[in-house]
Order: structure tokens, then sequence, then C-alpha cells
């Protein structure tokens, strides 16, 4: 593929060459040009994509999928496994979907807990996220 970038897509089982473990060091590169994969239809539980670049989702990635990215995660669906934007350190890098309802997500070495409601109520009232990105070392969803 271009610039060198190739992607994976992976059983679960499989070791990754992306991801926390192999973060050395974080970095802020801008990534206004990316290569990028297009992955057509929804993830389901132990599916899982690579990439070194950017990786768009027409379709949803659902509890127990997982997306890995070396820059940008776009899909065009709801985000409710695992995605994991800048996977080699870039915290410029951004994740953006329909609807983040993961009950975790990554960009670069940071980790964000998503607050769970405990009934129907209070998640109807909660006010839909649809993109993260990292400012001053914290990871922003809004």
């Amino acid at each position: 593929m271009a610039n060198g970038k190739h992607s994976k897509e992976t059983e679960s089982s499989k070791t990754s060459e992306l991801g926390l473990h192999t973060i050395e060091k974080s970095f802020n590169r801008k990534i206004e040009e990316t290569v990028t994969k297009l992955h057509n239809g929804s993830l389901r539980s132990g599916n899982r994509i690579e990439f070194e670049g950017s990786i768009v989702i027409l379709g949803d990635i659902n509890a127990g999928a997982e997306v890995i990215a070396e820059d940008h995660i776009i899909v065009l669906g709801a985000i409710r496994g695992l995605a994991h934007a800048g996977a080699k350190g870039n915290k410029k890098a951004i994740i953006a979907a329909n609807s983040i309802e993961a009950p975790q997500i990554r960009i670069a070495d940071i980790v964000k807990e998503m607050e769970r409601p405990e009934d129907l109520e209070e998640l109807q009232e909660m006010p839909l996220k649809t993109r993260a990105y990292v400012e001053e070392n914290e990871l922003i969803l809004e």
C-alpha cells in the first residue's frame, strides 16, 4: 500500500503490532492528510481491524469488536466496541462517530472509561457523544 502503510485484519487471538503496549513515547503530530482504509459494513464481536493510517467504518463497531489505527478513526455508525486512535502514540489523532457508546476509548496512551447511567431515564438525558480528542493530556468527549 502507499507510503509503506499496511493493514491487518486479525482474529482476537493473534498478537497486535499497534496498541497501548507498543507505545514507548507519545507525541503530537498533525494529521490533515493520511492514508485511509475504508471498511464497508459493521464489525461484530471478535472482529478486529488494525491499520497504520486512518480507518473509516461504514457501519457500527459492536461490543467485542476492536478497531486500532495509527491515525484517526471515523465511524458512520455507533461505537460500542474498542476504538483506539493514535495507536503509535500520536495525541493529535481523533475519533468521530454518529454516537460513541463504548465503555472505553483510547487515543495514544490515554484511556477514557465511560460513565454508564443506572437507568433508562438517565441514559435518555445524557448528551450524545460524537467526537473524542486529546487536549492538555486529557481525552475530551463532546
